[in-house]
This record gives structure tokens, sequence and C-alpha cells, in this order.
């Protein structure tokens, strides 16, 4: 089980991804965002022994109840399949439910006293809700983790490469981490990003879809 205190990974991408003082997303690709919140997800499931991933299948090692709704719900889905999948075909299914896993992580967050809910009205009609941080002790833990992970030579715990190699496949490392002494440390970045193979089937999922999406679609000049 999940300690209180600590984040999920689920829970981890969706504060990174938003701007600190107006609650807006953070730019970046949002097929990649809906591939790395999948990829959260499986995260938390494997870090808590619930399945096991290789590059051929994922497979449910047990369906216990993990004490939190929102990786339950995802456990459910994995143990309701009557075939074995591999892991990029069930980033494919859960990246489909990316708006209620990132809408479910805001409200914990919010529950957590992290982040407050503003609702602000686009001419009357449509609701455009933002979460501004509260407490940023959370985000700051976090980046500053890693970013002395990323600037300096130390190997990283098995949590933090699991991050890494998430924020790096929606392109989101890029958005936060940026500046010359990180262009200087794109490689040490990369290769710490391919250390979780998760993370590096969420990359391979998107980079594979997103040829697909090419050619379905040419360029017209």
């Amino acid at each position: 089980m999940i300690p209180s205190h600590q984040l999920t990974f689920v829970e981890e991408i969706a504060l990174l991804a938003l701007d600190d003082t107006s609650g807006k997303r953070l730019p970046m690709p949002t097929l990649g965002f809906s591939y790395a919140l999948a990829g959260a997800a499986l995260c938390d499931l494997f870090h808590l022994g619930r399945i096991d991933t290789d590059p051929a299948v994922l497979t449910v090692l047990s369906n216990a109840p993990t004490g939190d709704p929102i990786l339950d719900e995802v456990l459910k889905v994995l143990a309701a399949a009557r075939t074995l999948e591999p892991v990029g075909s069930w980033l494919g299914v859960l990246a489909q439910r990316s708006a209620w896993l990132e809408a479910a992580a805001d409200d914990r967050l919010v529950e957590r006293g992290i982040l407050r809910r503003e609702e602000n009205k686009v001419l009357w009609v449509f609701g455009v809700r933002r979460y501004p941080t509260v407490d940023n002790h959370e985000r700051i833990e976090v980046r500053t983790r890693l970013r002395a992970l990323i600037l300096g030579d130390d190997l990283p715990d098995p949590r933090d490469a699991t991050l890494l190699s998430l924020l790096c496949a929606c392109q989101l490392a890029a958005v936060i981490f940026r500046g010359p002494e990180y262009n200087a440390r794109a490689d040490r970045l990369a290769a710490l990003a391919k250390m979780d193979l998760v993370g590096r089937e969420v990359s391979r999922a998107i980079d594979a879809l997103g040829k697909a999406l090419l050619g379905a679609s040419p360029l017209r000049i």
C-alpha cells in the first residue's frame, strides 16, 4: 500500500504538468501526456506488486485492492482482460481514460491541500477549471530532487528513474528542465530515462502512434 504522505506516479505527473501560478497545463503534446498518465498508473501498480511487465506481456499478479481508488479502477480493467497483452497495448487502452485519470488525480491533489480549485467562466457558457498551487512543497521537492539527479552523477532510485522516464516520454522534462546546464546533460538525462521499462514502452508507443498518424495524414504543402 502506498504511504498516505507519498504521491503516486499518477499524482506526480498530473502535478508536474501544471503551471505553478496559473494552474494551466504546461505546453506538451496532448497524446504524450495521455500515454504518460497511463504509464504512471501501470508504474504505480508495478511498484505495488500488482502487475509484472516485460517487453512481451503485462501480467496481473494480484487483483487485491491497493487502497487507492484510482489504481484500483485501473487494476480492475487489467484483471478483466481475457488475453495477455503487451504493455504497449495497455498503454493505448488506458490512454483513452487519461481525462478521467487527470481529473481524479487533480481532485486528490485538492483533497491533499496541495492545489485549490477555481472556476472561471468563458463567455458565461463554458466552465474552465484551473488548479493553482496552494502548497508548492510537493512540487518543489520533486523538482529539486530530479534536478540534482540530472545535474549530478548519482544513480537514481527506482522511483526517480521511473518518474524521469515518464517525464521524458511525454516531453514534459524538456519543459520543466530548461537552460544551458540541462542542455549540457542531455545525454545523461536520456540515459536515465531508459532505465525504466514502462517508461521506455510509453516512449515507444508515442513514437509508433505518431508515425502511424503521420502516414495516414500526409503533409500538404
